[in-house]
């Protein structure tokens, strides 16, 4: 019989099924993936901002299993990376409501201590009012007498002095109040400006590296929920050193500030410009796609080299300094995190560099070039 017995062989098992399942299987690992991403910012979000309960601590910690989630495709290590977190968000989550529980505490003796305070305030005001004003209607009563007159002129006299001296509490009360009022605007618009203060850099008056840090970190995880489009420019003046060594470091400040004021001229009201470090820059911009991007940065590169910039100092009259700048850029992408996103933008900063300085270089002209 052997192999010339007749029979067929069997037809081979089709591979479309499995195919089909394996597709099937990686979008649902997908779906999953974007639905762990949202909660865990959803977490971060609801956690609220107290210093003193370690939130900073907190939200680093989940933006970190964040991280491992979307980088990792060992399960085993998932899950271990999972049951880590959970006591950290449920030791969280009783911290938060400890915390809560202490402050309501706090408020409520607080409000009763005001109450108090303002009831007692108010009825001494109305115990005085009302005694003044007893006194003085006796002492009003009296000079009715016909053969009193001289003690009638001098009792109405009195009577004018205590009620002066209940007008001068009045307007001395409503001084108080105004002069606290005061105190309290004066105090807010402290607070406003050390909190802008704390998130600006002092030289250029840009955003700073925290401000974008935080700005950013916000942004990618609405992204991330939402699936918003946003782009980010790196820029780098050209030959900063070279700016320094020839003119000093005062220029360089000079220089620096000229190229931010530039710059402000071509983004917009919604974009995020920020110090990103020494002569590094960055552009945050929201709801604009890769090709968009690619032509406000190049609008910023082409301001800033048509530009001559006049020093006029004692040691270099009528002296002009052109400089330039190189600019990377990258798109945000579902899965993205704010490391990736920077990483490209670095990189094609760095291909801009090395091409020539002068110029702008996308993250696609990188892929490319591969």
């Amino acid at each position: 019989m052997g192999l010339f017995s007749g029979k067929k062989n069997p037809p081979p098992e089709s591979t479309e099924a499995p195919v089909r399942e394996l597709s099937e299987c990686r979008e649902n690992g997908l779906a999953l993936l974007h639905v762990a991403q949202s909660l865990i910012i959803f977490i971060k979000d609801f956690s609220l901002d107290f210093k003193e309960i370690g939130c900073d601590e907190f939200k680093a910690e989940m933006d970190a299993l964040a991280e491992t989630l979307v980088s990792q495709t060992n399960t085993k290590r998932l899950e271990s990376a999972f049951e880590d977190a959970k006591p950290t968000v449920a030791d969280y989550i009783c911290r938060e409501k400890k915390y809560l529980g202490e402050k309501e505490g706090e408020l409520k003796n607080i409000i009763d201590l005001l109450t108090k305070g303002l009831a007692v305030v108010n009825s001494e005001n109305i115990a005085f009012n009302a005694r003044m004003h007893d006194q003085s209607e006796k002492i009003e009563r009296i000079t009715l007498l016909d053969d009193m007159k001289k003690i009638k002129a001098e009792i109405k006299l009195e009577v004018e002095q205590i009620q002066k001296t209940i007008r001068d509490k009045q307007e001395n009360d409503s001084r108080q109040i105004e002069a606290l009022s005061r105190k309290v605007t004066t105090l807010s618009k402290n607070l406003e400006k050390a909190k802008t203060a704390s998130l600006t850099d002092g030289l250029t008056g840009v955003y700073n590296r925290a401000a974008f840090d935080r700005y950013i970190k916000k942004l990618s995880d609405t992204s991330t929920i939402n699936n918003a489009v946003f782009s980010l420019l790196m820029i780098d003046l050209d030959n900063f050193k070279k700016i320094n060594d020839t003119y000093g470091h005062q220029i360089g400040d000079r220089v620096l500030i000229a190229m931010t004021q530039k710059c402000k001229e071509e983004v917009r009201k919604e974009d995020f410009f920020a110090r990103y470090g020494g002569e590094e820059f960055s552009v945050v911009l929201p709801g604009m796609a890769l090709k968009a991007a690619t032509k406000r940065a190049s609008a910023i590169r082409k301001g800033i080299a048509a530009r001559n910039f006049k020093l006029n100092d004692d040691d270099h009259k009528d002296v002009k300094i052109a400089f330039t700048i190189s600019i990377g850029v990258s798109e945000y992408k579902k899965g993205d995190t704010v490391g990736t996103l920077i990483e490209r933008a670095d990189k094609a900063l760095y291909a801009a560099k090395h091409s020539g300085k002068n110029c702008v270089v996308t993250e696609a002209e990188l892929l490319t070039k591969q």
